[in-house]
């Protein structure tokens, strides 16, 4: 059987010039002569036909990738920030108030030192400071030393508010951080000098009175600024009840309060009133009577907002008595004499002309 299908496989070969039929593709790869696409072949196991991995003229041949350069990996920059805060309100002056700060190092490397410089206004005083902090003129030096990459170094600058601060004015701080070469700004936040008035109360009443009789009273408000007072109002208490008074004035709880108004810096306004003493007030107590004087405008010294006076009590005048009439002595010659002639018989009297008659004739 296999001598057979030999000898019928190199007939049908020998056969095939004659019949025009095409050859396989792989046998014709093998020969010499133009190719499927019309162009001349190779010799060798692989010919320029399409989609093969080597360089050719035809067309529709697979180009190779592009050769890329390996990207490097970029180095981290160094930086530094700055974090500022601030008291976060209104400062009073005279007062003493902290302006915290941080420093945050990033970068590659190792530690360095970091300086933080701060310029403060001409209103605020350098107290201290936190981190190796020291002044010269106006500006504030801190040496935090050396921090490494990724840390953070907070700080502090203690400051006094100048007495001579103007209400309203706005306290500007710039400052700066440097580490390894870099430098970063920002200014600590803006706070404003609060606007006060030193409210000053004096009060004045008789050092004794008469129980159950009216007791003036004189109470005297001054301002001496540096701004001027809004909604000032005097608080009195004690066991009174209020007469008469020049001022708005309306009952409280346990006295009257009395509204005086705006002050502007150096006015004073002077309050006249009577109050009359409660019944339990007796003779020989002393009555203690304070008041108090507020405002919605800050005051930085309430010390002398308030003021107390005291009056004793004395006894009721009552009516005066009439005492015993007192005669003078009179003497015993001269009352007779007075007696004789004032009470003289009418007869005798009136013969007394009789006898005078009768002398003369």
């Amino acid at each position: 059987m296999t001598g057979r299908v030999g000898a019928r496989r190199l007939a049908v070969l020998a056969a095939v010039p004659l019949l025009g039929v095409v050859p396989p593709v792989g046998a014709a790869a093998r020969a010499d002569g133009p190719g499927p696409s019309g162009h001349k072949g190779e010799h060798g196991p692989q010919g320029k036909g399409k989609g093969q991995g080597h360089k050719g003229k035809g067309k529709g041949r697979a180009r190779p990738a592009p050769h890329r350069k390996p990207v490097k990996q970029q180095k981290k920059a160094r930086s530094v920030r700055l974090h500022t805060s601030g008291p976060g309100q209104a400062v009073l002056p005279g007062r003493t108030y902290d302006w915290p700060f941080a420093v945050t190092a990033k970068g590659p490397g190792k530690a360095g030192r970091a300086v933080v410089r701060a310029t403060l206004p001409k209103s605020l005083e350098f107290v201290s400071g936190r981190r190796d902090c020291a002044v010269s003129g106006w500006t504030v030096e801190c040496d935090l030393g050396a921090v490494r990459p990724g840390e953070t170094v907070a700080g502090t600058i203690r400051a006094k508010v100048a007495r001579r601060a103007r209400p309203g004015e706005a306290l500007r701080i710039p400052a700066t951080a440097t580490w390894r070469g870099q430098r970063a700004a920002a200014s600590f936040p803006v706070v404003r000098v609060a606007r006060t008035a030193d409210l000053v109360l004096e009060k004045t009443a008789p050092a004794t009175a008469r129980a159950g009789a009216p007791i003036s009273y004189r109470l005297k408000v001054a301002n001496r600024g540096p701004a001027a007072a809004e909604n000032v109002f005097v608080h009195a208490s004690g066991p009174v009840r209020l007469l008469v008074g020049n001022a708005a004035c309306v009952p409280e709880q346990r006295g009257f309060v009395c509204g005086v108004g705006s002050l502007r810096p150096g006015e004073t306004r002077t309050l006249r009133f009577k109050v009359l003493p409660a019944g339990n007030v007796r003779t020989g107590r002393v009555l203690v009577y304070g008041s108090r004087v507020t405002s919605s405008t800050i005051d930085p010294h309430p010390g002398n907002n308030s003021a107390t006076v005291r009056t004793r009590m004395t006894a009721k005048k009552g009516p005066a008595k009439k005492g015993p009439v007192k005669k003078s002595p009179v003497k015993k010659g001269h009352a007779e004499q007075a007696g004789g002639k004032k009470h003289a018989p009418k007869q005798a009297q009136a013969g007394a002309p009789q006898s005078k008659r009768a002398a003369q004739k």
